[in-house]
């Protein structure tokens, strides 16, 4: 078979389905005016029973409200550990720093004559997590990240993780494929194939909605009733799994309060016990105290 010109068209099938679904859309315009001068005709003729859990939820607002307080403000936040320059000792790959240093890098932080916290009554809580061994100290990272993801401390345990196995890891050759392999392809790989599916879609949709006047009222309010089911109980499930990895403690925290000067003066005296440890993050959250509110809350101080 020789090489030969191509020419493009909308798939056959694609082009039937459509073909098929002009009566439905062409219709559509006329009865949905006419639907809309019936709404308006019953408007207010029925009385409505309100739902009884309804009068539970009344005070929702102020729920909302305080949730939103708690978590809508926060201060300034600082993270130092291992692999960030000129912290720790560098061995080749390999950094390291004990809690000791990474306290001092903390307070040398706040000390920072360039970036200085605000001035004024503030509360600064600090958070030390530590590893004997880049194996444990990833553990410790991801323990903590678990419950409450921290970008600097993710990329930490990213890199700590890749420290871990970096000895066994860089004697590995890859070796590249040496010829070419079949794939699975979907036509929506391509720009033209989900550009038909964009279009075609919302006339699919629009029948769609139309179908569902052929279930009866009964049997939707049924499945509404199930899926109102099904998700309370994955909100219930959701927060049972939250409160258990809140449980979980790791690391240890320390809340000082004062103006920046005094925070970071008893930051520096405050010098974490010697246990060892060789790899260690300390986050530094400061604020007014009322932004520190969620993050004492969370850590249990």
């Amino acid at each position: 078979m020789l090489w030969s010109s191509i020419f493009l068209s909308t798939p056959t099938p694609l082009q039937a389905v459509h073909d098929g679904l002009q009566g439905c859309h062409s219709a559509a315009p006329g009865e949905l005016d006419n639907s809309k001068a019936r709404l308006a005709e019953v408007t207010n003729a029925v009385t409505i029973t309100t739902n009884p859990v309804a009068a539970t939820a009344s005070g929702i607002d102020v729920l909302r409200q305080s949730m939103n307080e708690l978590l809508q403000v926060g201060g300034r936040f600082v993270c130092t550990h291992p692999y960030l320059h000129p912290l720790g000792d560098r061995r080749g790959d390999y950094s390291y720093l004990t809690p000791q240093q990474a306290v001092e890098g903390m307070a040398a932080k706040l000390a920072d004559p360039m970036d200085l916290p605000a001035d004024g009554d503030l509360q600064g809580l600090f958070l030390l997590l530590r590893g004997v061994d880049h194996r444990g100290f990833a553990d410790a990272l991801g323990a903590f990240n678990t419950i409450f993801p921290v970008t600097e401390l993710q990329l930490a345990e990213r890199r700590a993780g890749w420290l871990a196995t970096l000895e066994k890891d860089k004697l590995i050759q890859a070796t590249g494929p040496i010829h070419p392999a079949w794939h699975e392809q979907d036509p929506r790989r391509h720009g033209g194939g989900t550009e038909m599916e964009t279009t075609l879609g919302p006339l699919v949709a629009m029948a769609e909605g139309y179908d569902q006047e052929n279930v009866r009222p009964e049997a939707e309010l049924a499945a509404l009733i199930e899926k109102k089911r099904a998700h309370l109980q994955a909100i219930d499930a959701a927060w049972t799994a939250l409160a258990d990895n809140l449980q979980n403690g790791t690391g240890l925290a320390l809340v000082l309060e004062g103006n920046s000067g005094s925070i970071h003066r008893q930051l520096v005296e405050n010098t974490p016990p010697a246990e060892g440890y060789k790899l260690a993050a300390v986050c530094g959250w400061i604020g007014e105290a009322h932004q520190m509110t969620f993050f004492r809350e969370l850590l249990g101080i």
